[in-house]
């Protein structure tokens, strides 16, 4: 938290959010559609459908917006 003095934090995600995007993951039948691509967890949410703690969905970013 001491780094949000200095860095946006308004995009950030929370490890349960992460682990939401896993669960997601493990319990999709058709999960073999994304072998071979690197997921964004923000993306993730967005197919999925789930939030992060705070109901909150994190836009996601790729290499283009960093």
């Amino acid at each position: 938290m001491e780094a949000a003095k200095w860095l946006d934090m308004t995009n950030s995600e929370s490890p349960e959010f992460i682990g939401r995007a896993v669960a997601a993951l493990a319990t999709d039948p058709d999960v073999l559609r994304f072998t071979g691509k690197v997921q964004v967890a923000a993306g993730l949410a967005e197919e999925y459908g789930f939030t992060d703690t705070d109901g909150k969905t994190p836009r996601p970013l790729g290499l283009t917006d960093v």
